[in-house]
């Protein structure tokens, strides 16, 4: 009997021992497994505030395009403005017998690198054209003006002569 005895407790420790060998794989994979779902959670969670921000970025990025595009639109049209108020004082200058002829065209163009599209700039100073002649030969000749923006307070100057 005493064989017996010891077969069962041989067989007992064998059973227990494979039980807990079973368990302690099985309790590692669930941990593994935890802690793999806690990293990819984490990982998801860093993209998704990744990607929020640069979506924040983006739509901020368009909004200032927006405002830059405005802002362009309203220099050319102070542009035009220069150029009709050029033409109503070389008109003047026309009745005065100042100048001679009668105004065909003025146009007016940034001068020292100055540009319209840069909105750095404060102050863009312009060299006016005021065609008073066609030469016949597809050049006119005329008389200068000129005029200086102050795109910051939205007025400007304008004079004869050139700038």
């Amino acid at each position: 009997m005493p064989k017996k005895w010891a077969i069962g407790a041989l067989v007992a420790l064998f059973v227990l021992g494979g039980g807990g060998a079973i368990w302690k794989v099985s309790h590692d994979a669930q941990v593994a497994a935890a802690e793999e779902a806690a990293i990819n959670l984490a990982a998801q969670e860093e993209a998704d505030r990744v990607a929020a921000e640069e979506a924040r970025q983006a739509e901020a990025r368009a909004a200032q395009q927006k405002r830059d595009n405005a802002e362009r639109a309203s220099r050319e049209a102070a542009v035009t403005e220069i150029e009709t108020s050029v033409k109503t004082m070389a008109e003047g200058h026309v009745a005065k017998g100042l100048i001679d002829g009668s105004i065909i065209s003025v146009s007016c163009s940034p001068v020292s690198g100055g540009s319209t599209d840069d909105l750095t700039e404060t102050t863009t100073v312009f060299e006016c054209f005021v065609a008073t002649n066609d030469n016949g030969d597809g050049t006119m000749s005329g008389f200068k003006y000129h005029a200086t923006m102050n795109w910051t307070s939205g007025e400007f100057t304008y004079g004869m002569g050139a700038p």
